[in-house]
């Protein structure tokens, strides 16, 4: 927030708006949907806080600087249409549930990807891995089956003596 009283003010002209993860991740399917056609760039990048950021050219300050604080990551998106740049801030614990969020936003958005062209070559080959695949399932399934009709003659067998 940048002003006492917890409002945000509008980000500067080309500066990315900082948003909290909720939000973005609806801002981040918002710029899918606007861009069907166009190109959507997504950015994970370490983050150890702005005193270490200032100090990049300064390695051991900025290491100094850097073990002070948590790390996060930083999400950045944007398109190719002016004013779309969005940011987050995610913390480390909450990394892993924040990333199969982001996942299945991008798999639900990758709707317009095209099939991949195959030479028959390589659709014989899928077709023999394929054939050669359930072979080897009916094969197991006939010896289990045998194991089993084998099992079951002997424990008769058993109770026929008795």
């Amino acid at each position: 927030s940048c002003h006492f009283d917890g409002t945000r003010c509008a980000p500067a002209q080309g500066a990315a708006m900082v948003l909290q993860e909720s939000d973005f991740l609806v801002r981040l399917t918002e710029l899918y949907s606007a861009n069907r056609t166009g190109t959507v760039y997504v950015w994970i990048k370490r983050f150890a806080g702005r005193l270490a950021s200032l100090r990049r050219r300064k390695p051991k300050e900025q290491e100094a600087a850097a073990a002070k604080e948590e790390p996060k990551c930083l999400v950045r998106a944007r398109s190719n249409r002016k004013g779309s740049k969005i940011s987050c801030m995610i913390e480390a614990k909450d990394l892993m549930r924040f990333q199969l969020a982001l996942g299945n936003i991008m798999r639900q958005q990758m709707d317009g990807l095209k099939t991949r062209e195959r030479s028959k070559e390589e659709r014989q080959k899928e077709r023999e891995e394929k054939r050669q695949t359930k072979a080897k399932a009916a094969s197991v399934k006939k010896d289990s089956a045998q194991k089993k009709d084998v099992q079951a003659k002997s424990k008769s067998k058993k109770g026929k003596k008795k």
